[in-house]
């Protein structure tokens, strides 16, 4: 991605000797004199990153582009998994205990919401069998919420869509496009980890 960033430096062919005359031109793509970026006097500050536009990238607008850009993917990428098999809701849900089974406390922890709406959730993927209530063995006044075969294979099913989804649209882009995509993907990774 720091390809993506970085400035283009002006050509020596496009600074005119001093007291030529000559209008100074920036180069393609580069910022005016003057403008964003510019000045190279005594104090200037370091230039930032610049996006493919050629200007700076601060990390406030950053940060706004991709949670902007997130939450749009997100909300896409909801949709085209959504069936009547499962919801969205329960969708994350089955995703958390796939790998293990957690009490509702902690799956309403998870997923930010109050433990009664938790409790509805779990309810429906019990009465759908997508998951059961077991015993903790450790601790046995605790209630532990499990995923079901049907469960996985309803979840699995789920991320198939989404994954194909997301697979037709990076197959339109360019080498290099996937190649950011992918830095930006693991970035992204790190970021959230």
């Amino acid at each position: 991605m720091t390809e993506t960033f970085r400035s283009t430096p002006v050509p020596k062919s496009t600074t005119p000797a001093p007291g030529s005359g000559a209008p100074v031109q920036p180069a393609s793509g580069g910022p005016a004199p003057g403008g964003e970026g510019g000045g190279q006097g005594p104090g200037a500050r370091a230039a930032e990153p610049a996006s493919r536009t050629g200007r700076a990238i601060g990390a406030g607008p950053l940060a706004a582009e991709l949670r902007v850009a997130v939450m749009r993917t997100s909300r896409r990428l909801r949709a085209e998994a959504a069936s009547r098999e499962i919801s969205p809701g329960q969708y994350s849900v089955l995703a958390a205990i796939l790998n293990g089974p957690r009490t509702v406390g902690q799956l309403a922890a998870r997923e930010q919401i109050q433990a009664p709406s938790m409790t509805r959730i779990v309810n429906d993927l019990v009465a759908a069998g997508l998951a059961e209530r077991g015993e903790n063995p450790q601790d046995k006044r605790q209630v532990l919420v499990a995923i079901t075969p049907t469960g996985s294979a309803a979840l699995l099913r789920a991320r198939s869509k989404r994954t194909a989804w997301l697979a037709k649209r990076v197959a339109a882009l360019t080498p290099q496009q996937r190649a950011t995509l992918h830095e930006a993907a693991l970035i992204l990774q790190e970021m959230s980890a």
